[in-house]
Order: structure tokens, then C-alpha cells, then sequence
């Protein structure tokens, strides 16, 4: 598949016209097959992904091959070494991808790879636990289900997928203490968007 579309790649276009403010490195965590990464690179000096996943990043690697600036690690995110100052990077993007690691462990980790005046941009999913969720919840599924039709949304893409454990209200905690000043808001698609700059 060269294009595709769903409820993750829908948010690629913003992510990758913030990065492009900054250029710089670009770090996508949890790359997949690579669409994103093909996207980021016109607009960034270099852009790296990592996943875990052995069977997909051949996958990235076939799509990517004619990209001179992306570099592919197949790897733990949380195992991967602290970076010297050089090795930072501007923007940290991360899709559905932070439900599937600790997470007061992947933000703090999130928060050393990232520059000084860099940002990061997770689009996330969370699990229904009060009320309220289920009700905005279920509030969405006509309007998502009427988009997925006139998208043809492709859902499996062939990815590893994981339900989410923590709630918004606990992913907010949790963030805020990490990352202060860390946004947090409800997105369409059953997905968050959590951003934080780095101080200078």
C-alpha cells in the first residue's frame, strides 16, 4: 500500500506541518511500515524511526528506500541508550503507540530525547473508564463510522495493536507530573493529542 487512510494516519498532515516549522531531526517512535516517516522527511534535516516490531520494518525499510534522510531501528524505545546533545531531536512524534509501553516510563524517556525548544506530539488512544468517556465515546461512533466510509478507512495495515490501559484523566496525571505544562485534549477518532515543548 503506497496511501492509505485511518483514524492514525488522518492526524499525519498536522503532525507533519508542525514539525515542519522546526526541521531539525525527527524521531517517530512506534514507525510502523513508514508512511509517516515518508511524509516528515521533505521537511526535516533527518528523520528516525524505531519499532519493535522485526516482521514491519522490512516493510519500512521497501517504502523508505529511495529516502536518503530516514534512518530505521528495529528496537526498544525504552531500552534505546540516553543521546549525546547532537543526537537530539526538534520533534518527537509518536501514534498509537504510547499505549503499547509503561508510561510514565516512555514520557520520561520521551523527555530526554527531546531538544531544548523542541516538542513533542503523541496521538493517542485511552481507555473508557467513567461515565463521561463512554458518553463521548459513544457519541462519535455514527459521525466516525459515516468518515471511515467516505475515507475508505484501511484498518489493518498489518501493525501490532494493543488495547489502552490507562485513561485520559490518568494519562493527564500522569504527563503533568512528568512534563509540566503537557496539553492534553480529546481528539476525533477515539484519540488524544498530547503536545509539551521543551523548555529552552
Amino acid at each position: 500500500m503506497e496511501h492509505y487512510w485511518n483514524h492514525n494516519t488522518a492526524f499525519h498532515e498536522e503532525l507533519v506541518a508542525d514539525a515542519k516549522q522546526r526541521g531539525g531531526r525527527a524521531l517517530d517512535i512506534g514507525c510502523g511500515e513508514g508512511l509517516l516517516l515518508q511524509r516528515l522527511a521533505p521537511f526535516v534535516e533527518h528523520a528516525v524511526g524505531i519499532d519493535p516490531d522485526a516482521q514491519i520494518i522490512p516493510r519500512a525499510r521497501t517504502r523508505l528506500a529511495s529516502v536518503s534522510n530516514v534512518s530505521l531501528i528495529n528496537g526498544d524505545f525504552l531500552e534505546m541508550p540516553e543521546p549525546a546533545q547532537r543526537e537530539l531531536y526538534s520533534t518527537i512524534v509518536c501514534v498509537a503507540t504510547l499505549h503499547h509501553m509503561e508510561l510514565r516510563a516512555a514520557l520520561q524517556q520521551m523527555g530526554r530525547f527531546l531538544a531544548p525548544g523542541g516538542r513533542l506530539l503523541v496521538v493517542g488512544l485511552a481507555a473508557n473508564k467513567s461515565i463521561a468517556d463512554f458518553v463521548i465515546s459513544g457519541l462519535h461512533v455514527v459521525p466516525i463510522r459515516i468518515m471511515d466510509r467516505l475515507h475508505g478507512v484501511v484498518q489493518d495495515i498489518g501493525v501490532r495493536i494493543a488495547d489502552p490501559k490507562e485513561s485520559l484523566s490518568e494519562i493527564r496525571h500522569v504527563a503533568r507530573e512528568v512534563l509540566p505544562g503537557a496539553k492534553i485534549r480529546r481528539r476525533f477518532y477515539y484519540r488524544y493529542l498530547l503536545s509539551w515543548d521543551k523548555p529552552k
